[in-house]
């Protein structure tokens, strides 16, 4: 049975769109369990979302640690051994306070692929690109109307870096076509849509 690591933030953990308290969906709503289930015998999923978790240390005070340097070597290596890791991030990037500019994202995904390189050389890495948010996520005091723009070019730059790297490239955009009431969080039926595109996509790679 292979090992696949989903490895990203609230949209990996399940978040519940506009509920404002860490809602999570449920197992039979979630796309990591989902995949689980399409998925049967033929592997096992390790989830890793957290809400908050951004490609690198952007330096805000935080209840709890959301750095993806600090949290993926722990994360991978408690996860060994692992036959693939699914990486998603980006969404939390784009928020006011982190002054995201293009190409930041990448470099910090880039050393999380190189982390993976040197615990398990053997796993292969699929980079998925965050969710495009929509004009609503405004709604959020942590973002302004230009993470919608960021958005897209952060997920334009997560699939030059996968043909950078010789990495499989999964397009969340492809798949997701509904976001939920803040403009952020896949809503029940994008999470199903993602589970069965993620899906395909592994099969088709030989999972």
């Amino acid at each position: 049975m292979k090992r696949i690591l989903c490895f990203g933030d609230s949209n990996t953990w399940g978040y519940i769109p506009g509920t404002g308290d860490f809602l999570r969906y449920d197992e039979n709503t979630r796309w990591t369990c989902l995949l689980q289930k399409k998925l049967s015998s033929k592997a096992e999923i390790v989830e890793f979302g957290l809400c908050g978790c951004e490609s690198g240390d952007w330096g805000e005070e935080k209840p709890f640690n959301t750095d993806a340097q600090s949290l993926f070597p722990s994360v991978f290596f408690a996860s060994l051994p692992l036959d693939v890791a699914i990486i998603m991030l980006g969404s939390n990037d784009v928020k006011k306070f982190n002054c995201w500019a293009s190409g930041s994202t990448a470099r910090n995904v880039r050393e999380l692929i190189q982390t993976a390189k040197v615990f398990s050389p053997a796993t292969k890495i699929v980079l998925a690109s965050a969710v495009k948010l929509d004009e609503r996520i405004v709604s959020d005091p942590k973002y302004t109307i230009q993470a919608v723009e960021d958005s897209c070019l952060c997920a334009q730059e997560i699939q030059r870096l996968a043909k950078e790297e010789n990495l499989p490239f999964f397009d969340t955009n492809a798949f997701v076509k509904e976001l939920g009431v803040d403009g952020c969080h896949f809503t029940a039926a994008s999470h199903a849509a993602f589970a069965d595109g993620m899906a395909d996509f592994l099969l088709k790679m030989g999972i």
